[in-house]
């Protein structure tokens, strides 16, 4: 009888490439869980890290997790489930989802192939971590070529790095030291001892001498607060050091490389600015950077952020007018009332709507500047309009 892998024994980086290639070639989506029921990767809408109720009854009965089967309980999505072995022994489970008549045969041939395949990585994995210098390897990924950026996702993967989940970058800058010294608390040693067991799956790096990064994962559900307390405390451990700290913005990991290579260009993009606008050293956001964000170096992240600032205002049209009206009428509220037909007290009471819902004061300078580019923006793109 097969004995379970040891915990852990599926790599998510490599899984997650071999789940979408097949889903790609097959036309059929897999989910594949480890021997906890936890999902690891899947094309069939499951989230990594959540646990796949239909298979803990599985893993509980050793026959079933033996030979797989088919869900047959009334109101279950139809779909078949076969063991995963890694090195002979099993190590999770693929779900196949889809008629089992049409599935069924393609799920254990499946099973057998992501077997394979994750052997052969896991061997790679323990190989890479030996030979391959992780800041190289990171500097391909987010300042290399479109095609050394795509190489260096397929090596990220041996190396055991999982981008097919969501990540923000963190950049840590710092000006160049004198010959002979250095930073007293070494950046890599620091970001390894606070990512813990995430270490291993955590892209992080030191891209040249002044300048290290870390991509850790983000949690949609969660806000941003986790992230920039690690910055932080990075930043306080770094001190005295004259250390900058730059956060970029997550994005939908649709094209992993792409995502990343994006929010990394914003944290670099608030490491360099911000100290410029916020006078010291510190933490820095693209939200941060009031109006000078929507200068930000792609098309993309000023779209995502006026989405942001927008999204508030969607279901209100009448504010959105009256603060369309109020910006053009250069902030006047007699002026605004005047066009709008209405008192200067509904004026006022939708221009306060505004700074409730955005955390933005069209009254203000700055805010209005804020809100005036983010309108601009989303102009020009449909899909933003408030």
């Amino acid at each position: 009888m097969d004995r379970p892998a040891r915990k852990g024994g599926i790599l998510p980086a490599p899984a997650c490439d071999l789940l979408d290639r097949l889903t790609a070639e097959l036309d059929v989506p897999f989910t594949l869980t480890d021997l906890h029921g936890t999902v690891v990767a899947s094309t069939g809408g499951r989230l990594a890290g959540r646990v796949e109720r239909r298979v803990v009854p599985v893993l509980e009965d050793g026959q079933a997790l033996q030979t797989g089967g088919e869900w047959s309980a009334p109101g279950d999505e139809p779909g078949v489930f076969v063991p995963v072995r890694l090195s002979g022994r099993i190590a999770g489970v693929l779900m196949a989802h889809g008629p089992p008549e049409r599935v069924r045969a393609l799920a254990r041939t499946c099973a057998v192939a992501i077997g394979l395949a994750l052997d052969f990585a896991e061997a790679a994995s323990s190989l890479g971590r030996e030979h391959i210098n992780p800041g190289w390897l990171l500097y391909r990924l987010l300042r290399g070529s479109r095609e050394e950026a795509m190489h260096a996702r397929v090596v990220a993967a041996i190396y055991g790095w999982n981008l097919c989940v969501q990540r923000v970058a963190v950049v840590l800058m710092a000006p160049a030291q004198p010959a002979g010294r250095a930073i007293a608390t070494d950046p890599l040693e620091l970001l390894e001892r606070l990512l813990g067991p995430a270490a291993r799956t955590t892209p992080f790096g030191q891209l040249d001498d002044t300048q290290w990064v870390v991509l850790p994962e983000y949690h949609p559900r969660e806000s941003k607060a986790r992230l920039r307390e690690m910055a932080e405390s990075i930043r306080a451990q770094l001190s005295p050091a004259d250390v900058h700290v730059g956060i970029g913005e997550p994005h939908l990991p649709v094209s992993p490389v792409l995502a990343v290579r994006r929010s990394y260009r914003e944290a670099i993009y608030a490491a360099r600015l911000g100290p410029r606008l916020r006078e010291g050293h510190g933490v820095h956001e693209l939200r941060g950077l009031g109006s000078a964000a929507f200068f930000a170096p792609s098309s993309p992240s000023r779209r995502n952020l006026a989405a942001l600032v927008l999204e508030p205002l969607r279901d209100q049209p009448a504010v959105v007018e009256t603060l369309r009206v109020y910006l053009a009428s250069n902030m006047s509220v007699a002026d605004s009332a005047a066009s709008l037909g209405v008192h200067r007290h509904t004026v006022r009471n939708h221009l306060e709507r505004v700074f409730d819902l955005t955390g933005l004061d069209p009254r203000s300078l700055d805010g209005a500047v804020q809100l005036k580019l983010a309108l601009l923006v989303a102009a020009a793109d449909p899909d933003l309009h408030p």
